[in-house]
């Protein structure tokens, strides 16, 4: 019967389900960007005792070192690589190495382990003996860049309606409701360049929450600030303030000198009007 044996390997001394990045290196490994980790675990194959089955865990943990470098030298180039290795290590005539699932689906990195468990002296240990090895590859970059991926893909997808003039809309909010904006196009403004300008206002909110608390300085910021925001084919943006209802000129001050140094998406192109609201809520925590 198989056993499934998860192996910490203190023996050899290898922190194996320590992030790469967080613990020190030996002689041939590598410092992985981020917070990579490569983890292993062994299953017994026939035949197979817990002692043998721990020999041969040991002699591939010598290797761990190599496969961090494989590993880290492929995520520099290709920084979503993670998955899945699966591979067989069996003593008979000789010892071998062989793949069995490479979930991880690179070449490059399958080519790389295997090579470099090929180079281990199997034939110290006795046979009978087998073991399925399963290299685990996970890192924080990958994980981020499909995180990112999937929040812009939502992102991206602006709700823009029609307002009771006929022109698109589009609004959107701080993460702490404390600022809001709604974008309404010109007269001949597309959805798309609503859509373009209702996405370059959402990068700039960490401007608008700064324009905020410096309007909330002296008196209440709360009120509504609008603009008339003429944004060229480079993609700069002219502001205007046409009125405001908050109490302090700093917000207005704040907003007519630093949006224009925001970069605007060049589909945005054209002239629109923005009405930016101030909460009187005061923040929970700052930015």
């Amino acid at each position: 019967m198989r056993r499934p044996i998860q192996l910490a390997l203190v023996a050899v001394g290898l922190a194996l389900a320590a992030p790469a990045g967080a613990q020190e290196m030996g002689q041939g490994e590598a410092n992985i960007t981020a917070t990579a980790d490569v983890r292993m675990s062994l299953e017994s194959g026939p035949r197979t005792s817990g002692d043998k089955l721990a020999q041969i865990g040991g002699l591939v943990g010598t290797k761990m070192g190599a496969i961090r470098t494989c590993y880290h030298e492929v995520t520099e180039e290709r920084p979503t690589v993670q998955g899945e290795m699966r591979l067989t290590v069996d003593l008979a005539s000789g010892g071998s190495v062989q793949m069995r699932e490479d979930g991880v689906d690179d070449r490059e990195l399958s080519r790389c382990i295997l090579r470099e468990l090929r180079r281990l002296d199997l034939g110290s240990l006795r046979p009978p003996g087998s073991a399925f090895v399963v290299l685990t590859f996970t890192n924080s970059a990958a994980e981020g860049v499909a995180t990112t991926q999937e929040r812009r893909a939502e992102e991206d997808d602006v709700t823009v309606t029609r307002n009771a003039d006929g022109r698109f809309t589009a609004e959107g909010r701080s993460g702490n409701g404390h600022v809001k904006f709604t974008v309404t196009g010109g007269r001949r403004a597309t959805a798309e360049q609503v859509a373009a300008l209702q996405r370059s206002f959402r990068e700039a909110i960490p401007v608008l929450l700064d324009c905020r608390r410096k309007a909330s300085r002296l008196e209440s910021p709360e009120g509504a600030i609008t603009l008339r925001v003429t944004v060229n084919r480079r993609g700069r943006a002219r502001i205007r303030v046409l009125r405001s209802t908050v109490p302090s000129e700093r917000g207005s001050r704040c907003l007519n000198r630093f949006l224009p140094r925001q970069p605007f998406e060049a589909a945005a192109v054209g002239t629109h009007d923005v009405v930016i609201e101030f909460s009187h809520a005061e923040p929970t925590h700052t930015r």
